[in-house]
């Protein structure tokens, strides 16, 4: 936790001359499908692996507007989609790619995700950069230029809730979309948990936890063009308020959920 304060002290004094209190956010131009949009968290939690390929395709086939991954980087500089920075007590940072594959049977690269996406034009790519380092420009040089190389900008909005990693990834390609994540709690220092860094971090969406969302946050987001993705909802009534309320997109571990909520109706 230390390392993530000194992070945000870091990027603050980086990002000091930046006009943060002006800045706008940047719409994703490649996502056609209309708001809110269905976002499959980690793909689908459930019938099958998370993150995976079979999951990916389930929820772009169910059909949701885009899904929600996570992104790290192997020793041997492959970028692979998982959760947990251990796996079977190693960082995933800290081993390679084919000893990861003994652990993870369905573990996919960034590129064979991309490689389905392309198959469902017009919806969206969301990529958590997973890291808690102040170090973690290859993690974001590596994803910007994944991105570039297969012609995504419209389409890809990349977040984390490490500022240091946003910064990074912002240097490395200022023509991308980001978005800064956050969630409530008292273990998470209290800059963390508001979306007090978007403007300095020249971010284009704040993804809040759903306990954090609330009217004046949707109106402060609204003020300033940034887009509001909220996670992880996995309740129709709650997902119905959030539609309601005017969220543009909402994550969630279940379709058929999400599907239900978004159909039309009061909540």
């Amino acid at each position: 936790m230390a390392d993530v304060v000194l992070a945000i002290l870091v990027v603050v004094a980086l990002l000091a001359l930046w006009r943060g209190p002006l800045w706008r956010g940047r719409s994703l131009s490649g996502v056609t499908r209309p708001h809110p949009l269905r976002i499959g968290h980690r793909g689908v939690i459930g019938p099958v692996p998370e993150n995976s390929l079979a999951a990916f395709r389930l929820a772009f086939e169910a059909p949701l507007d885009g899904i929600e991954t996570d992104v790290q980087r192997t020793r041997d500089g492959v970028l692979v989609l998982v959760h947990d920075d251990v796996v079977a007590g190693v960082r995933v940072c800290d081993t390679t790619f084919e000893a990861l594959t003994a652990h993870v049977p369905h573990l996919i690269r960034l590129d064979d995700l991309l490689d389905l996406a392309e198959r469902y034009p017009g919806t969206l790519i969301n990529l958590e950069l997973k890291t808690q380092r102040l170090r973690s420009w290859r993690l974001a040089w590596a994803t910007a230029r994944a991105i570039r190389v297969r012609g995504l900008a419209g389409r890809v909005i990349v977040s984390s809730f490490n500022p240091a990693a946003l910064a990074w990834f912002r240097l490395a390609a200022p023509e991308l979309r980001t978005a800064y994540l956050w969630t409530g709690g008292a273990g998470v220092p209290r800059p963390l948990r508001t979306p007090w860094p978007a403007g300095w971090l020249h971010v284009d969406a704040l993804h809040p936890h759903a306990s954090a969302v609330d009217t004046e946050l949707l109106a402060l987001a609204s003020a300033r063009g940034l887009l509001v993705n909220v996670w992880t909802v996995n309740d129709v009534a709650l997902a119905r308020q959030l539609r309601d309320l005017g969220a543009n997109g909402i994550v969630g571990d279940d379709p058929h959920v999400l599907l239900v909520a978004t159909s039309g109706g009061p909540s």
